[in-house]
């Protein structure tokens, strides 16, 4: 399961800065005068389902990818005082190493490591196929994507598991769960998860798309209690390989 994790969390790194300012994804200019957000930078539902799609299909030819993530794992009142940072660097089309920074009790600690795991990556139509090896132990993944629906199906250590996302007026519904993701009625680059718990649909994730540093950001800011706790921001390029 470890290398599976490392291949799909695929590629952090803390991209923003103390000038670092975060626009909607909606007004961006180009030098040109046109908007550099792509339809799917501009709806924070078909964001979020196509960061779905990359994280199980990693080494697809395009779509968005994970550059970097940038993890505080305070409350709103306490940030900055438990960080976490990843990011990968890339030769090619294949993960080279990543690195992490956390902060904790103070002190950062920092790690690098080799990525040693070997990937092959088949696409056939709509389904694709990802296999990694690591000390000869594979994993695979398969993935069914048409751009409304996301079926992915992975083994790990003998086990087979398999989730199912739909897409539908702006809504992602698990159909094997109680769960949602629902657009902001005023703001079509914020997004809430929602699970069916005690008999009324409860707000756990909020999702804030938007652009910073000329990446696509995503923040997902976890919920307790009706107020803000830790939260997540991911920087994304779209991939686009010769």
């Amino acid at each position: 399961m470890n290398s599976k994790l490392f291949l799909l969390t695929a590629a952090l790194f803390i991209a923003c800065s103390d000038n670092s300012s975060t626009t909607s994804a909606n007004n961006i200019p180009t030098n040109n005068g046109q908007n550099t957000a792509e339809p799917s930078y501009t709806n924070c539902i078909q964001t979020i389902f196509e960061v779905q799609s990359a994280e199980v299909s990693s080494f697809s030819k395009d779509g968005l990818f994970i550059d970097s993530a940038y993890w505080d794992k305070g409350t709103a009142n306490s940030r900055g005082n438990s960080i976490y940072i990843y990011k990968t660097y890339w030769t090619g089309t294949h993960l080279d190493s990543t690195y992490e920074a956390n902060l904790r009790n103070g002190e950062w600690t920092y790690q690098t490591t080799i990525n040693t795991t070997e990937t092959k990556f088949v696409r056939e139509g709509n389904i694709s196929t990802l296999i990694s090896t690591k000390d000869g132990i594979s994993d695979t993944t398969i993935t069914y994507f048409d751009g409304d629906s996301l079926a992915t199906t992975y083994t790990d250590e003998g086990s087979k598991y398999t989730s199912i996302y739909v897409l539908k007026n702006d809504t992602i519904f698990r159909p094997n769960q109680k769960q949602i993701i629902v657009m902001d009625e005023n703001d079509n680059n914020t997004c809430y998860q929602k699970d069916f718990y005690d008999g009324e649909w409860v707000i756990w994730n909020r999702y804030e798309a938007g652009i910073n540093n000329g990446m696509l950001t995503l923040t997902r800011t976890s919920i307790e209690d009706g107020l803000d706790n830790k939260t997540v921001t991911f920087f994304m390029h779209r991939r686009k390989l010769q």
